[in-house]
């Protein structure tokens, strides 16, 4: 019984993981894809406002590049056994 529950808090865990990940990666994309259409449009006459869109647009395109690998990339330190 207690390998049971332990490991549905493992599933538990990776769950919850895995719906932060997705939130975090499509709130990235939806921002990369927001910024991006502003990037190409026309209408942007100010160039500090269009630099600052750049630049949004290329730090979103990070974020989405490092989110996987913040995720799952790096090992979660688990407690020891006693």
């Amino acid at each position: 019984m207690l390998d049971q529950n332990a490991k549905s808090g493992l599933l538990l865990r990776r769950r919850n993981k895995v719906i932060g990940f997705i939130i975090a990666e499509a709130s990235a994309i939806g921002l990369l894809f927001l910024a991006g259409s502003f990037a190409v449009s026309s209408w942007l006459t100010n160039s500090t406002l269009a630099f600052s869109i750049n630049i949004l647009t290329i730090a979103a395109a990070v974020a989405t590049a490092i989110i996987p690998i913040a995720f799952f990339a790096v090992a979660p330190i688990l407690p020891g056994r006693r």
